[in-house]
């Protein structure tokens, strides 16, 4: 879903996306729901808490052909990984800053600079903003040149600054953009680096988790327990697993974490043995969670069958070797399994071992539009973060139609209807966290089910 203004209840004459779709009408584009990215008709609420205003495509003056922003050439830079020196695009009056890596940083995320940079220029071109210039600052290799490539921003005029990526960055871009009143929209999904002009546009493992709590307590679960990954991100997701169990009155009533190595897996599992509960929670992704869910549900591997004899040995007298063991049986067969975002991969869709698990995500639909629709730009598939950077240079286009010296404050950041992305609804709080809402998607076994779609504003998520 592309990005559409504040999803507004208050009436339309004295709203942001009044104002907009007013100057739409007048040659402004302001591309709003689907169209942008599927080319569908969709319906947007807005105005006096009920009335819809149909978006049958982009509007405004006809565009010319797509201009080339693909200088790396047809295999893209997620396919090359090498390094993007770009400096934007445009030549507006109004600046906005997109800090990514570029360089002296690890292949892979030099990549995801490269695909947020390509992702934001899609949404400049798609705004339709000729008045808008994308400044694109290269943040290096760590937090100092971060702070460098703020800096040079700020002196280019940049009015909002988006990005950095990384988290211990953030605070130091924050350092220098705070003293100017630039404010600072960070890809970053570490809650800490938030707050003091920071906001963190990005996906935070506490929203999935306390999105799949309440649904598994709306399905009458009660008494879970808790299988995670002995890392960080493993202890972060079982803290806040925690305290949203608490918080719905049920009980976490055993913990296990289990090491990456595939073979000493299982031990982990056993310790579940025995033990009361009606969910499962694994906070994990790829092969790894693929291999715990297949210990859960169906026991650990049978071991090799021993090698037949051959005839030398036979002849010899060696004796053949004992029977295999009896195979292990499966400890929690039966359980429902619970998850984050990491679950949301094809491959993991189809692994029997998380057939009728759930997590909470984004809905794929609009995320699978946007997708093809940047392949189809750049000649490569854009790694999952890439719609973050579509999202911030749609949420800039969005908030620079206020006037100066508003458009970009706090108040306009932190509108409490939030906004509408490629990743559905979204919003800042005050201390630069971000909400979103999520729909809960079931594994098959087979691919992937939206079994509770996302809400389309914030009143409906019940917040």
């Amino acid at each position: 879903m592309a990005f559409a203004s504040p999803l507004a209840v208050i009436p339309t004459s004295s709203s942001r996306l009044g104002r907009a779709l007013k100057a739409a009408f007048t040659g402004l584009v302001l591309l709003t729901g689907a169209a942008a990215l599927s080319g569908c008709t969709m319906t947007e609420m807005v105005g006096d808490g009920g009335r819809r205003v149909e978006d049958s495509g982009p509007v405004g003056p006809g565009r010319g052909p797509r201009p080339d922003v693909n200088p790396i050439g047809p295999e893209g830079p997620v396919a090359t990984g090498g390094p993007r020196m770009g400096t934007g695009v445009g030549s507006g009056p109004l600046k906005v800053a997109l800090l990514v890596p570029q360089s002296g940083r690890a292949r892979d995320q030099i990549a995801i600079g490269n695909a947020i940079s390509d992702a934001a220029q899609m949404a400049l071109f798609d705004a339709g903003r000729s008045d808008i210039t994308l400044i694109v600052k290269n943040t290096g290799a760590g937090a100092g040149s971060a702070a460098n490539a703020a800096q040079q921003a700020i002196n280019e005029g940049a009015e909002i600054i988006l990005g950095p990526v990384f988290a211990e960055e953030v605070g130091a871009v924050r350092a220098v953009a705070a003293p100017a009143g630039v404010p600072v929209i960070a890809f970053s999904s570490d809650s800490s680096a938030a707050g003091g002009g920071a906001y963190l546009l990005s996906f935070p493992p506490e929203e999935e988790i306390r999105a799949i709590v309440n649904y598994a307590a709306g399905r009458g679960v009660g008494l879970f327990a808790v299988l995670t990954p002995q890392n960080a991100y493993g202890r972060r997701a079982a803290g806040a697993f925690r305290r949203d169990v608490a918080a719905i009155g049920g009980s976490v009533v055993a913990e296990a974490t289990y090491p990456g190595a595939r073979d000493a897996m299982y031990p982990a599992v056993m310790q579940l043995d025995g033990k009361d509960f009606d969910a499962l929670f694994i906070p994990d992704g790829g092969a790894n969670l693929r291999d715990i869910a297949g210990f859960v549900r169906f026991g650990p591997p049978p071991p090799p069958a021993p090698k037949p004899l051959t005839d030398e040995q036979i002849a010899a007298g060696v004796a053949p070797p004992p029977p295999p063991p009896p195979p292990v049986r499966a400890v929690l067969p039966e359980h429902m399994l619970l998850g984050t975002g990491l679950w949301d991969e094809p491959a993991s869709g189809a692994s029997g071992g998380l057939a009728r698990g759930a997590f909470a995500a984004p809905e794929p639909s609009a995320r699978s539009s946007f997708s093809a629709r940047f392949e189809g730009a750049y000649g490569y598939r854009p790694p999952r973060v890439a719609s973050l950077g579509y999202d911030a240079m749609s949420l800039a286009a969005t908030l620079s139609s206020d006037l100066p010296g508003q458009r970009f404050s706090a108040r306009a950041i932190t509108d409490p209807n939030g906004f509408s992305g490629v990743d559905g609804i979204f919003r800042f709080l005050p201390n630069g966290t971000i909400q979103r809402g999520l729909a809960i998607i079931e594994a098959t076994g087979s691919g992937f089910s939206v079994v509770r779609a996302a809400p389309r504003t914030f009143q409906a998520a019940g917040y």
